[in-house]
């Protein structure tokens, strides 16, 4: 059995819990946020968390989306970006509200085209900051993210090596789960 990992309260749109942020890009990504909700209505988080405690990254995070009240209520606009670099995981859980504009389908493209080389390069700042324009741009009528090849994975979740080395014996990013 996992224990819970505790939910704090929402202070800013981009609270860095894992500390894998500068506080340039977290001032900048606030900022972004920010300006979206005042323009649009809509409501964007990012939490970076170290760890998920074996908690499930789909359960963590919609337990911080109700538990953060993310959205207007009754339009249910709200957005949550989570990060979790310890358990090389991150997910994009969208209000109902919002599915239609920022499917799944687009929010795996986010994380495998935008976010993930990034990540794999070491720069946390970057991918987290090409994750919200990617968001922010698609909510607010943008072209969607160029569709890729097919791959054998599926859905808005993914697990991250960090390293930038593959394993020989594995295959190769992103196909691989960890």
């Amino acid at each position: 059995h996992f224990l819970r990992t505790k939910i704090k309260p929402l202070i800013v749109p981009a609270d860095a819990n894992a500390a894998i942020l500068s506080p340039a890009a977290r001032g900048q990504i606030t900022a972004a946020l920010e300006h979206h909700e005042r323009v649009t209505g809509n409501q964007i988080a990012v939490l970076t968390v170290n760890t998920l405690d074996d908690e499930s990254i789909e359960r963590y995070a919609t337990r911080v989306f109700d538990a953060w009240k993310l959205g207007a209520k009754g339009q249910d606009n709200g957005v949550l970006l989570i990060v979790a670099p310890n358990d090389r995981k991150m997910r994009i859980e969208v209000g109902y509200g919002l599915e239609g504009t920022l499917t799944d389908a687009l929010s795996s493209r986010i994380i495998r085209n935008d976010m993930t080389p990034q990540f794999k390069s070491g720069n946390y700042d970057r991918g987290v900051e090409e994750g919200v324009t990617a968001i922010v741009a698609r909510l607010e009528g943008g072209a969607e993210p160029a569709a890729e090849p097919a791959s054998s994975s599926s859905g808005n979740t993914f697990s991250l090596s960090m390293s930038g080395i593959d394993e020989p014996e594995l295959p190769p990013w992103p196909m691989r789960i960890l």
